[in-house]
């Protein structure tokens, strides 16, 4: 089981927010902003916010492994099944459209499927195009979930390394932490991380003049840096 591991959030700089000279560093998951909407697996939320190009759609410059589609999803589905949300947002394309990356982050499956020691399944979904950080849906035995994030490449194969088929979240400590309890909780605390990030640091709109929701998040959003670090041998 996953409980053990730290609870972080890999955040990106966010001007007058979130400051800091590295691509990625942590916050504390329980410290984010509370989610606002009704989070009920169909991600409506998600279709009523404007669609971007670039997104989370695939682009030419992709370098995916496995299509983030539903064949490429039956390969890896764990027999405790996935979360609804989590199938549609794989099924419907137009909801990827809504989502964008300031680290040009790209959605892949995978090789393979990561057994959990103690039960449960990790599937790969999402990568930064420079392969510093990934995150990887956790199923339980019994349908419990979770998105984990690490520096490591689970679920790759890359020809040369010995792949891990089966972790012992104990032993991993230090490369890997809980980053969501569901699937929906991710996808909404990434999308306004990122939305913010577009919004400040691209195109220059200040706190006070973001949407509500937007502006609510931004002043919530936790300033200190975690205690412990998935990246703190970067510094």
């Amino acid at each position: 089981m996953l409980w053990a591991l730290p609870r972080l959030w890999p955040t990106i700089d966010l001007p007058g927010i979130a400051n800091r000279s590295r691509t990625y560093w942590t916050v504390d998951l329980d410290a984010l902003p509370a989610v606002e909407p009704n989070l009920d697996g169909r991600l409506g939320w998600l279709l009523d916010t404007p669609a971007h190009r670039p997104s989370l759609e695939r682009g030419p410059d992709d370098p995916t492994e496995r299509d983030a589609e539903p064949a490429g999803l039956r390969a890896l589905q764990p027999p405790a099944g996935l979360p609804s949300a989590f199938h549609r947002f794989i099924d419907d394309p137009q909801l990827r459209r809504h989502i964008r990356s300031a680290t040009a982050c790209y959605l892949d499956l995978g090789h393979f499927r990561v057994g959990v020691k103690g039960g449960g399944t990790l599937i790969h979904f999402l990568s930064d195009q420079q392969w510093v950080l990934h995150w990887l849906l956790y199923v339980g035995p019994t349908g419990e979930e979770a998105v984990v994030a690490s520096p490591e490449p689970l679920g790759f194969d890359d020809g040369e390394t010995e792949h891990v088929l089966e972790l012992d979240p104990d032993s991993w400590h230090g490369s890997l932490a809980v980053c969501g309890d569901s699937f929906e909780q991710f996808l909404y605390h990434f999308w306004a991380m990122n939305e913010l990030f577009f919004r400040l640091a691209v195109d220059s709109t200040s706190v006070d003049g973001l949407p509500d929701d937007l502006r609510a998040y931004a002043r919530a959003y936790p300033r200190t840096p975690s205690r412990e670090d998935l990246f703190a041998d970067d510094d």
